[in-house]
């Protein structure tokens, strides 16, 4: 086990597999994807506070703090505190995270039995410095490291066999990096000011002092170190010193990357002997007066180049001077026979032609029509896939769209609504189990949450009918309709009938048709959602309500109520007139005694007079 009370790190691995290793020297660490967490991870699985690591008797305890995707510990979904063993593999999100002991802080573990279950994962164990993030906050409270070089390579070797890797291959995402952070420069004493050395190219044996606090490098003048080759970008790194002292060296998004001892990097901190890659460029890093010995280049592979082309271009040679002689054997000889023996045609002879058989282009073709239908049928097949919340066959297949190796404009644009709509999938996939077990005020929860998806707009929709018809059901079982009376034979008795003209009345609503309950139930959710101000979403479960039962006269008054509040809104004419259509359709279809005719007539003749 490790002794949680010397010093830990924590190693974060991102779905890319670059890692970042993190010294745990606080009581408490906070995680999530907000400013203001000591470690910010920017992946949107992560929520803004997602999860606390926090020191306890020597041991480590890590708590969800409420967050939607939660936190799993060797596979399995945590909730409350719970203590994190060494070799424990944490996940956040896309991220892995797990706690390491320093060098020197480990016991002696006890012997593990070989039937014993081992961890899911273990992140990999590696020793060196370690780099300073910008969302890890305070850099300075790390602890500090003294590393020393076991036994260093052969200066301006290819791979220096024995130089210790850092910590980390790369930073979690690169918005982290401090590489364009403003800092104070300042001028350093020549003799406490260390040195880059170059190793090769036509630069080898160029050293330059770094004797500012932050020095760029780069292939243009305007860098503090210019290095003109075609490796290196306009401005590739730079080395900056940081207020503790150590140095740093900082990419700066360039092209072909930065190496140290071999290992990729966005930032890290430098050790005296590190060679540094800037493309094909190699420098080594050395203290102030320590000297470096730089071999010259080998010149035996230079004569054996030049000895192959020799070699090479001998054959040519001799080919290109037989056509020489015998090109001007045969002119001779075509002169000297002419002079001698000059020939006179007998007549004209029609000359013979000869036909030069064309050439037959036996490049293969590539169909490219063929290929761009074939890419189309499998993003048919990924939007399909989409449409039943298969997401890996939706993204398999849109990846796979794509014609010589570039992916169709459409296919690209599905797979960025894919990432965007992945809360949708999670959120309609959650209605449908709710609706399965019955709870419809939570799978309404859900579906309004989704109610703005482009992409799954189908499965929307068939989940919100499916939950109004529960609903609607639920509303006739509770107020079933009256039992008939009993019919009682009454003995018809003559009179003078009498005629009597009645006023037309619009059509009687039976409250207890099934049509009508699921009008009622939509009715009342649409009023809920206009008092929340969810205007659009009254407006979708009011035409609801009218398809369900056309004369369940409520909702028209309610329809011209939300318009109006939407025209008040958005000062929109076109809403306005919206609401006077349907406040009118209300006095068409509710009867008079209602109470709220009185009410409409007054707001359509107030308008009138406007």
């Amino acid at each position: 086990m490790v002794e949680r009370s010397g010093v830990l790190k924590l190693i974060i691995e991102d779905d890319e597999g670059r890692k970042t290793v993190v010294p745990f020297v606080r009581d408490e660490i906070t995680i999530g994807r907000q400013e203001g967490n000591t470690i910010r991870l920017t992946e949107r699985n992560v929520s803004r506070r997602h999860a606390r690591l926090m020191r306890n008797n020597g041991h480590v305890l890590i708590e969800d703090l409420g967050s939607y995707n939660g936190i799993r510990i060797n596979g399995d979904r945590i909730s409350g505190q719970v203590q994190v063993a060494d070799g424990d593999l944490i996940q956040i999100g896309d991220y892995d995270l797990a706690l390491q002991a320093e060098e020197g802080s480990k016991q002696a573990a006890p012997t593990v039995p070989l039937d014993a279950t081992p961890p899911t994962r273990k992140l990999p164990e590696s020793s060196a410095t370690l780099p300073a993030l910008a969302a890890i906050e305070p850099a300075q409270e790390a602890a500090d490291e003294d590393v020393r070089d076991a036994d260093e390579g052969e200066v301006g070797s290819d791979t220096p066999p024995s130089l210790p890797k850092h910590q980390s291959t790369a930073v979690i995402r690169i918005d982290q990096v401090e590489g364009s952070r403003k800092r104070a420069v300042a001028e350093i004493d020549a003799s406490e000011a260390p040195r880059l050395v170059v190793l090769n190219t036509d630069f080898a044996g160029r050293e330059f002092t770094c004797n500012r606090t932050e020095m760029k490098i780069g292939r243009t003048d305007d860098n503090d170190i210019a290095l003109d080759h075609r490796s290196l970008s306009r401005t590739h790194c730079k080395v900056v010193r940081e207020e503790s002292g150590e140095w740093r060296v900082v990419d700066m998004q360039s092209a072909n990357g930065l190496m140290v001892n071999g290992e990729p990097y966005a930032q890290v901190t430098l050790r005296q002997g590190d060679v540094i890659e800037l493309g094909h460029v190699k420098l080594k890093f050395v203290g102030p007066g320590e000297q470096v010995n730089v071999p010259a280049p080998s010149t035996s592979s230079i004569t054996a180049e030049s000895d192959q082309a020799v070699g090479s271009k001998t054959p040519l040679i001799a080919i290109a001077v037989t056509l020489l002689v015998v090109i001007l054997g045969g002119g001779g000889y075509m002169v000297w026979k002419s002079g001698q023996d000059p020939v006179i045609p007998k007549g004209p002879k029609d000359p013979v032609a000869v036909k030069t058989p064309p050439k037959v282009d036996d490049t293969p073709r590539v169909d490219v029509e063929a290929l761009k239908k074939e890419a189309q049928a499998k993003l048919a097949e990924a939007k399909q896939g989409a449409a039943e919340l298969d997401w890996n066959k939706a993204e398999v297949l849109a990846k796979e769209a794509s014609v010589e190796g570039v992916l169709l404009p459409e296919a690209r644009s599905f797979l960025q609504a894919l990432e965007s709509e992945k809360p949708n999938r999670t959120a309609l996939e959650q209605a449908g189990k709710l609706l399965d077990a019955g709870s419809l005020e939570k799978a309404k929860n859900q579906l309004d949450s989704a109610a703005g998806t482009k992409l799954l707009k189908a499965r929307y929709d068939e989940l919100e009918a499916r939950r109004a018809k529960m609903v609607a059901d639920k509303v006739a079982l509770k107020d079933p309709p009256p039992r008939p009376d009993p019919v009682v034979k009454v003995e018809p008795v003559k009179v003078e009938p009498v005629v009597k003209v009645e006023p037309v009345k619009p059509p009687v609503v039976n409250k207890n048709d099934a049509k009508t309950a699921e009008a009622e139930a939509l009715f009342k959710e649409a009023g809920d959602e206009k008092k929340a101000k969810n205007f659009e979403r009254a407006l979708s479960r009011l035409e609801k309500c009218i398809k369900a039962a056309p004369q369940y006269h409520p909702c028209y008054r309610l329809l011209g109520s939300v318009y109006a509040s939407i025209a008040t809104r958005d000062q929109s004419a076109s809403d306005m007139e919206k609401a006077r259509k349907y406040y009118e359709r209300f006095l068409e279809v509710a009867p008079p005694d209602d109470d709220y005719v009185p009410k409409v007539k007054a707001i359509l003749e107030a308008a009138k007079n406007q």
